[in-house]
């Protein structure tokens, strides 16, 4: 048997047909390209212009972006009596060619000194306020670090548990990674009560169990806080990020008084690994926001 040839109509209704059916499809991709380009654009300058601080250790740890003193400084303890400009430690060089983008700060032993920023970089006020911090870690927390626990990032006036916000690793192996956002002490525990005897599940605190550091590939770590210092006392709310996924929120009236000239942004306490991209906003961002950041789309 012989197939059965189509008709020259044939061939023209499947002709205009196609043709139909392709110009619809080119209006349908032009249309979603003009309604998400403009989105995406949007969502970028939104972001640039909410960076309010950007360290990328390309070269040295300046800022690139600070709306004040953006220099990094070396203090001599975690007490910051003296601050001296620039890396003052034997054990923190900046790695070329070896960040996320560009160079990085690598950390390799600990020491009493502390690598930081002045206070007077945070998008901080009086009334409710907000930000994000972010940055990359490279490292294998539980081969990689000595005993004890570990403050990637810590910035308070005070205190660890005094006003602050910080992520840590737990002493404990395998160890936990940590987001404490810790209010006023006298706001928090005014009975003072010793850490060790403060429930678990009361603390503020995010813990993630096994986060998935490794020597080999960079992760992102995102905190983002809102409505702090609230004037009518409704919930503040602060969250963490690994990759540009949600790992956990505390949602708690908090209140910080913070004298800026007497703040300070922490890197590096007790770590041994690379950092690159210290970033500061002052807006929480959220997961769309982060893939975008991630991307290393976001700059001024």
């Amino acid at each position: 048997m012989h197939r059965q040839l189509q008709s020259p109509r044939s061939w023209r209704r499947a002709t205009i047909l196609f043709s139909i059916v392709a110009s619809l499809l080119s209006l349908f991709i032009q249309s979603g390209f003009a309604q998400s380009t403009p989105a995406t654009e949007g969502n970028l300058k939104a972001l640039s212009e909410s960076l309010y601080f950007h360290a990328p250790f390309d070269s040295n740890g300046d800022a690139r972006t600070s709306r004040a003193d953006g220099r990094l400084y070396t203090t001599e303890s975690l007490a910051r009596k003296e601050w001296t400009l620039g890396i003052q430690r034997d054990d923190v060089s900046i790695a070329k060619g070896a960040g996320v983008f560009g160079d990085c700060i690598r950390f390799a032993d600990k020491n009493p000194k502390v690598i930081c920023y002045r206070g007077e970089v945070l998008p901080y006020g009086k009334g409710p306020w907000a930000g994000t911090v972010c940055f990359w870690m490279r490292l294998d927390a539980d081969k990689d670090l000595k005993p004890g626990y570990c403050d990637p990032i810590q910035i308070t006036q005070k205190a660890w548990n005094d006003a602050a916000l910080f992520v840590d690793f737990d002493k404990d192996i395998p160890r936990d990674f940590r987001l404490g956002v810790f209010s006023n002490l006298t706001d928090w525990n005014p009975q003072n009560i010793p850490w060790e005897k403060w429930p678990v599940e009361k603390r503020p605190m995010v813990t993630v169990k096994n986060p998935g550091f490794s020597r080999e590939a960079w992760k992102h770590v995102a905190l983002s806080f809102e409505n702090i210092n609230a004037t009518n006392d409704s919930p503040s709310k602060a969250a963490l990020y690994l990759d540009g996924k949600l790992q956990g929120t505390i949602v708690d009236p908090m209140k910080f008084n913070w004298e800026l000239d007497k703040t300070a942004v922490m890197i590096g306490i007790e770590y041994i690994g690379d950092l690159d991209e210290l970033m500061l906003f002052d807006r929480a961002l959220d997961e769309k926001d982060l893939q975008l950041v991630i991307q290393g789309k976001v700059s001024k």
